[in-house]
């Protein structure tokens, strides 16, 4: 039994929800857009690479070469929060939103997964109390990090394409009654299709993520923890399988209901059956295994806020053996209370992938440890990747040969790197006539060592240096729009060195009718 047949049941299970809601028609709850966006800019750079930070992050939107043009629009409705409705209707009743985003890129020699058109965001949500479910494509990050000026987060940094899923949430930390508000829950469980191209064909992906948070929304200290696990499983190679290899004869990997539940709970016991099972699914878990464990601290310093967090990383069990703990993503940002300051963010990180348990892969006692080997797979062989685009941390990124094939038949060629990253937002105070508001700025400054991977370490190790600042202005000019300047700068021998820069114009309409 295949557990969900592509994406198509998804979309099955949707219209069941549309059909329980009895309170209100779907039209009724749907409103028409609030928000209305669009982009025109540009992008230009000293080599035909795009530099790492102008690229980085956005979301697989950003193609590789320069120079380009792009332009971008969106469309979105959200939930009905004004005072037109009660608070008791908003509580029992379901409520829709919805969005789209549309990219065209114009550029020579656009590579084909980077593609002239492209849907980063096409989503259609409904909420009923603290839950919300979603189904299609949206911008998402998971990990207790920070939003806007970290190199982003482990497992799943924004660096990608949104991929396709279902999935139901508690979207915002939401306090638990019986404890007065000092204990809140966030949490999300998903299920997603990934590429039908690739070494293995129509993957599919489980999701999930719990966090807590101690402490009232106002008091001075707030902690939280939590983790974000996710799969990559399923699916078929185009040649099919071989006897004694790691892909069962005919090309199939297990996708049954009694995998989904291998899946969802990591056991990697029990399974006895060789005709559908080879030595490698025997002896290790269902699917390609990541995710991160996090804890943080949020503390009032009345005029500013620190911000402190770490994420511990796992994909075998180095972590439950602690001997890749040295590796992790570790930061703190100090943010002054005060969203006009001329400096509002200072944020420091270090990223260190280095250890991954050791050289050496053990086998003890059916438990699995050491040479983690990062975003990487002996069966999965697409990785952590989606539309050739790391789905985590971009310092880890994909090794792609000249027709878009990874030349070392596993997804990335430097999963062992450290990273120090700085990075700086706030507001200046330019005041002209041309302006509706203050300049808003933001840098970011990383510098890696690249060490490759075990298998294949870079000699000698590839040092990098990116850097980046972008500003905003609000000018008040054809009805107000902002104007965007940003310039990147690549040194180093891991990327090729250049500097590059993006200009835009970009406008917003928000719906005036009243609900």
């Amino acid at each position: 039994m295949h557990l969900l047949s592509r994406q198509y049941s998804i979309y099955a299970i949707l219209v069941v929800l549309l059909r329980v809601s009895t309170n209100q028609s779907v039209a009724q709850a749907i409103h028409p857009p609030d928000q209305y966006v669009g982009e025109v800019g540009t992008y230009i750079a000293s080599s035909t690479q795009t530099p790492f930070w102008l690229r980085t992050n956005q979301y697989g939107i950003v193609p590789k070469q320069s120079p380009l043009i792009t332009v971008r629009a969106g469309i979105y409705s959200d939930y009905d929060t004004t005072g037109n409705s009660s608070r008791r209707w908003r509580e029992s009743a379901f409520q829709f939103g919805y969005g789209v985003n549309v990219v065209g890129n114009m550029a020579p020699n656009l590579l084909s997964y980077e593609r002239a058109v492209l849907l980063p965001e096409a989503y259609l949500k409904v909420r009923r109390g603290v839950f919300e479910m979603y189904i299609g494509r949206r911008r998402e990050k998971f990990g207790l990090a920070d939003s806007t000026l970290s190199t982003g987060s482990y497992a799943w940094s924004g660096n990608a394409m949104p991929v396709p899923k279902i999935q139901v949430s508690i979207p915002v930390f939401t306090p638990i009654g019986f404890t007065k508000g000092w204990l809140a829950v966030q949490g999300t469980y998903a299920h997603g299709y990934l590429d039908a191209e690739n070494y293995i064909r129509n993957t599919m992906l489980h999701q999930k993520s719990l966090y807590l948070r101690l402490g009232k929304p106002t008091s001075s200290v707030r902690l939280y923890g939590g983790f974000n696990h996710q799969v990559v499983w399923g699916g078929r190679t185009a040649d099919g399988g071989t006897a004694g290899g790691t892909i069962p004869v005919g090309g199939k990997l297990p996708s049954g209901l009694v995998d989904y539940f291998y899946v969802v709970t990591g056991i990697n016991r029990g399974r006895t059956d060789t005709t559908k099972y080879t030595y490698f699914d025997l002896t290790n878990r269902v699917g390609n295994h990541l995710g991160s464990i996090d804890v943080a601290a949020e503390i009032d310093l009345v005029r500013h806020t620190l911000y402190l967090y770490r994420q511990s990383l796992f994909e075998d069990g180095s972590l439950y053996s602690l001997i890749n703990i040295t590796d992790g993503l570790n930061g703190i940002r100090i943010r002054r209370n005060d969203p006009t300051a001329i400096v509002r963010d200072i944020l420091v990180e270090f990223l260190n992938t280095t250890s991954q348990g050791g050289p050496i892969f053990i086998i003890d006692e059916a438990r699995f440890r050491g040479k983690d080997d990062y975003f990487n797979h002996q069966q999965i062989r697409n990785g952590w990747g989606y539309r050739q685009h790391t789905i985590g941390t971009p310092f880890i990124p994909p090794a792609l040969g000249p027709n878009n094939e990874y030349p070392y038949g596993t997804f990335t060629a430097n999963n062992r790197v450290t990273v120090l990253h700085l990075g700086l937002s706030g507001s200046l105070p330019v005041r002209t006539s041309f302006l509706t508001g203050p300049v808003a700025y933001q840098t970011k400054l990383s510098y890696s060592r690249n060490l490759g991977t075990y298998n294949t370490p870079y000699v000698p190790v590839r040092n990098q240096f990116s850097g980046f600042i972008g500003f905003i202005a609000p000018l008040d000019l054809l009805g107000g729009f902002d104007l965007t300047a940003n310039v990147a700068v690549d040194a180093g021998t891991l990327y090729r060195q250049g500097v590059g820069a993006f200009f835009s114009v970009r406008k917003q309409w928000f719906a005036t009718q009243s609900r």
